[in-house]
C-alpha cells in the first residue's frame, strides 16, 4: 500500500512539473503571457513610506567604537581632547562628539559589521584603553 502511495505521489509530481513547463513554454513562445499582481493599496503605501523614511534618515544600523563617556563640569573639554587625539592618530576615520543629556560621548568609525570595528580596536591597542564597540546609527558610506 505504501508503494502505491509513493508511486502516486511521484506521478503527480512529474505531471505537475510537466504541466508547469508546458504552460511557461507556451507563454514565452507566443509572447502573450501576462502576470497580474493584486494587492491591497495600503501595502504599497507602507512600502513607499518605509523607502522614504530610510532615504531621509541618511544612515543605517551599524557599529562604532566608543572612546569616552562622561558628564560633569569638564566633560565637554575632555571629550574634545580625546577626539582631537584620535583624529591626530587616525585622520581617515570619522570621529564625533555626541551630547546625550547629561553625557558627552566620543564615538569613532562607521562600520557595517562588528568585525570591522574590532579591527579598529586592534589598531588602537595601547593608545585608547577602555575603547569598546557599540551599536549605533551610522552614516552611509561615501561613494
Amino acid at each position: 500500500m505504501k508503494l502505491l502511495y509513493f508511486l502516486s505521489f511521484c506521478f503527480l509530481g512529474l505531471w505537475a512539473t510537466a504541466q508547469q513547463h508546458h504552460i511557461f513554454s507556451q507563454l514565452s513562445a507566443t509572447g502573450q503571457g501576462k502576470v497580474v499582481i493584486e494587492q491591497d493599496e495600503s501595502l504599497k503605501t507602507h512600502v513607499l513610506d518605509f523607502i522614504n523614511k530610510k532615504e531621509n534618515d541618511g544612515g543605517l544600523n551599524g557599529y562604532r567604537v566608543q572612546l569616552y563617556f562622561g558628564s560633569g563640569h569638564n566633560a565637554r573639554e575632555s571629550a574634545n581632547k580625546i577626539r582631537n587625539q584620535f583624529v591626530a592618530q587616525f585622520p581617515d576615520v570619522p570621529a564625533k562628539v555626541i551630547f546625550q543629556e547629561p553625557n558627552f560621548k566620543v564615538r569613532v568609525g562607521d562600520y557595517r559589521t562588528r568585525s570591522e570595528a574590532l579591527f579598529l580596536i586592534k589598531q588602537m591597542e595601547g593608545s585608547f584603553s577602555g575603547a569598546y564597540i557599540v551599536k549605533d546609527f551610522i552614516d552611509y558610506p561615501q561613494l
